[in-house]
């Protein structure tokens, strides 16, 4: 695994924060989905409810992370993993941007939040996947 995660170095670090934040993000949303669903916006009218915030806040934020992980050992390089989660965040961020302004929601707490941190992080990643074409 080392051995892979050096080959490119810039796009290890992506792949690495990418994991550990989908990782992280299952563990929160399965552990406690309520919870954490309302300081997304996200609140549950049942119990039926609930299991959705844990399957696609908590399951697929694990099946995101365990799949960038695969890929990069499958194919023994970081790179598609970090093309993967640019496609990925890019997409999440340009979304709700756009859908922002749609739905007015610009003034809502979490938006307030949510948007300079996706910001930061898709400019991270694009950093990470502009150094690793151009240093490797």
């Amino acid at each position: 695994m080392k051995e892979i995660l050096m080959s490119n170095i810039p796009a290890a670090v992506a792949v690495i924060g990418l994991v550990c934040y989908f990782f992280g993000m299952a563990v929160v949303f399965i552990a406690s989905p309520v919870k954490n669903a309302e300081k997304f916006a996200v609140k549950p009218v049942d119990n039926a409810g609930k299991t959705e915030i844990r399957v696609y806040y908590g399951g697929i934020s694990f099946a995101l992370g365990a799949f960038l992980l695969y890929l990069t050992v499958a194919l023994k390089t970081p790179v598609y993993s970090l093309v993967g989660g640019v496609i990925f965040a890019t997409t999440v961020f340009v979304t709700r941007t756009i859908f922002l302004c749609v739905d007015k929601g610009w003034k809502c707490p979490y938006t307030k939040l949510a948007i300079p941190a996706e910001a930061l992080f898709v400019i991270a990643l694009w950093t990470c996947f502009v150094l690793s074409k151009v240093l490797y």
